[in-house]
């Protein structure tokens, strides 16, 4: 996973990249968020990138689609295998909430993201590079930011299905990974708070079994505040893994991603994790890899 702290030049990140690629036994997936305006990893070598609204002036969503590819283009040279976006977020908070989704959002309905982030989507991945829209099932109703505390999200079941979900579920059949957020939802997880990402109701029972999907699915960063508010790391990436993650994000610290390694582990020889949730979990991510890196050298 990188990040702008990792990058400082473009021949640098070329070698890391193709030293991934060929020094190790088992190649890894690359990662990176690169959306557009403030949230550019690439900014010391690309520089600024377009906002959302720039590239909306036009009306024009080719726009999104061109950004989309050229995007595509940067993260390809530098051996990224796959971008967590866009962002299907709808945009229903007012000026005052610092969400830390501010000028990240496509639109404020489902049919403006659709179009929009769809575009940006299917240029990204005709470069070769695979997309993971966030934040499932959507953030667009949170006060909070979930980078510090973990947000309630009070929309009706009905708000959050024909509304926040619609976005992933009218482009399914595009989607071969996705990413789940640390929001609250009370409609769907009762009183006791717990985030989306740790929720077995909604990855795997909304998500892979109501919506039908297959892929790949990544949790947010285990390192926000919206996890550690509530509980350990080491319990956290468990639940997440049981409740129907395939791949766990710890993104800062090296002791971290160690203890959640461990952790994993520890619930795979206990039999806290089943042999075959484990199973079916390896299945889904060695489908990725031959989708989306098989062919690359």
């Amino acid at each position: 996973m990188l990040f702008g702290r990792n990058i400082d030049n473009s021949a640098n990140l070329r070698n890391l990249g193709r030293a991934l690629r060929t020094e190790l036994a088992y190649r890894p997936l690359v990662a990176i968020d690169q959306e557009h305006g403030r949230v550019n990893r690439l900014r010391e070598i690309i520089g600024e990138a377009p906002t959302i609204a720039d590239i909306k002036k036009s009306g024009n969503t080719e726009q999104a689609e061109d950004f989309g590819r050229t995007t595509g283009r940067w993260l390809h040279q530098f051996c990224i295998d796959i971008d967590f976006a866009p962002v299907f977020d709808l945009e229903l908070f007012g000026k005052k909430i610092d969400n830390a989704l501010r000028d990240r959002c496509w639109g404020a309905s489902a049919d403006e993201v659709i179009s929009w982030a769809g575009a940006f989507l299917e240029g990204l991945e005709r470069e070769g590079v695979a997309s993971c829209p966030k934040h499932f099932p959507g953030l667009g109703g949170s006060t909070l930011d979930s980078h510090e505390k973990l947000p309630t999200i009070r929309r009706t079941r009905e708000q959050l299905l024909d509304e926040d979900v619609a976005p992933y579920t009218r482009l399914m059949r595009r989607l071969t990974a996705i990413m789940v957020g640390h929001g609250y939802y009370p409609v769907f997880d009762g009183k006791k708070p717990q985030p989306a990402s740790l929720s077995k109701t909604i990855t795997t029972e909304l998500l892979r079994n109501q919506l039908g999907f297959t892929g790949l699915v990544i949790t947010d960063d285990m390192e926000m505040g919206a996890i550690s508010q509530i509980g350990s790391l080491e319990q956290a990436v468990v639940s997440a893994f049981n409740a129907g993650a395939d791949m766990i994000l710890v993104c800062h610290t090296a002791e971290k991603v160690l203890a959640a390694h461990k952790a994993l582990t520890k619930a795979i020889e206990s039999g806290d994790i089943s042999a075959e949730h484990l199973a079916a979990s390896q299945q889904r991510i060695q489908q990725f890899r031959d989708e989306w890196i098989a062919h690359k050298v």
